[in-house]
């Protein structure tokens, strides 16, 4: 364990390479040159998905659906509706 702890100490106290003083450059021009050599359109994928949802909803709302039916009222306290908290409250009294 000592062994490492002596090479850690050593790299520690060894002079910085000169590279590296220009590394973050050196990579920023290079996610500069790869993000410009792509030629994806976002404009082109934000179309596409706009005309597939368009495409989607007109075929979803032209198939008939289900009546609606009314929940039935429900009450766990047997209490009704009409005697509820915020109903009371509302009165004013």
């Amino acid at each position: 364990m000592t062994d490492v702890d002596a090479a850690l100490a050593r790299l520690r106290e060894a002079p910085v390479h000169p590279r590296l003083a220009t590394i973050d450059e050196a990579v920023l021009n290079h996610m500069i040159a790869r993000t410009s050599a792509r030629d994806v359109s976002p404009a082109g994928f934000f179309g596409m998905a706009a005309v597939g949802a368009l495409i989607m909803g007109i075929a979803g709302s032209s198939f008939p659906g289900e009546p609606v039916r009314l929940a039935s009222s429900i009450s766990p306290f047997g209490a009704p509706p009409m005697l509820a908290p915020s109903t009371l409250l509302e009165s004013g009294e």
